[in-house]
């Protein structure tokens, strides 16, 4: 299994800040590090990315999917562009790395 590093969040912001290509499957996320009171959302385009075509990604209730602390995601969802949003950040500047298998 490999695990590809995806991008470090390092601040406020999107990362990548143009997304990325998703090749859309089931696939496992990890974010590590140091989250210093950062949430993080993940926000998916189906236009290519085009500007204002983002969306965050929800849980099977509806629920944006937020971290606020280490964790393991699987993700189902189609080919698309992904990119990580921090959508707030009052305790320092996050340190995460962002992996996918």
């Amino acid at each position: 299994m490999s695990i590809q590093k995806i991008v470090d969040i390092t601040g406020a912001g999107s990362f990548p800040s143009g997304g990325f290509d998703y090749s859309g499957k089931h696939t496992t996320f990890a974010f590590q590090g140091a989250f210093n009171s950062a949430h993080v959302k993940i926000h998916a385009s189906f236009a290519d990315g085009a500007v204002g075509t983002y969306i965050p990604l929800t849980d099977s209730e509806g629920n944006d999917i937020l971290l606020v602390s280490p964790a393991v995601l699987n993700i189902d969802v189609g080919q698309c562009r992904l990119k990580f949003v921090v959508v707030e950040n009052a305790g320092g500047v996050p340190d995460i790395e962002v992996r996918i298998s």
